[in-house]
């Protein structure tokens, strides 16, 4: 009976068929994860320093700009646009860059802005999202690479490490079988 084998493989794990492969990678993966966790969290402490050295208002919520992402208009996003009054009393309107298919706030809402003392047109919601959300995507992206790197190599090294210590072992049964019986006298 003449059977075609399928593409479906059941029970066969799949990986990395070379253990060393993961002595390369994880790595790579490790150093990768390092680079993005140190500038994820250097952009956090540039924004938590700016953040606390600049002014903050309370701003009224006074348009919602609507935006299109495809030309038939099917899928919107919200941006609010808010006004606020600075230290030395100057009104100014600021559009946050931060889209959203929903609108996260009706006209007329007060929220807390965060806003350069020197360039007022430069501010924030004083919010997580607004905040710290790229530096937490950032952060999070690093800490996934480096654990991933980390279990990887240690899978690859474990391996090669039994793989070294099987072959030793073998080796030595090897010579015990290969070397002749002395004979007793």
């Amino acid at each position: 009976m003449n059977r075609r084998r399928s593409g479906l493989r059941f029970g066969r794990r799949r990986g990395f068929s070379n253990p060393f492969a993961g002595l390369v990678v994880g790595p790579f993966l490790m150093v990768l994860g390092a680079i993005l966790l140190t500038v994820g969290w250097g952009w956090y402490s540039k924004t938590a320093v700016w953040a606390a050295a600049g002014g903050t208002a309370m701003g009224t919520v006074v348009e919602m700009k609507q935006q299109s992402t495809s030309g038939d208009s099917t899928n919107i996003l919200y941006q609010p646009v808010i006004e606020f009054k600075t230290e030395t009393g100057n009104v100014t309107r600021y559009t946050d860059p931060t889209s959203t298919s929903s609108p996260r706030h009706q006209i007329g809402e007060q929220v807390e802005i965060v806003y350069d003392r020197n360039f007022p047109t430069n501010a924030r919601e004083n919010n997580f999202l607004s905040l710290h959300f790229p530096d937490a995507i950032v952060m999070g992206m690093g800490g996934f690479f480096l654990l991933m790197g980390l279990m990887g190599g240690i899978r690859s090294l474990v391996l090669v490490l039994a793989a070294g210590g099987i072959a030793a072992y073998l080796l030595t049964k090897k010579k015990e079988n290969e070397e002749p019986v002395q004979p007793q006298v």
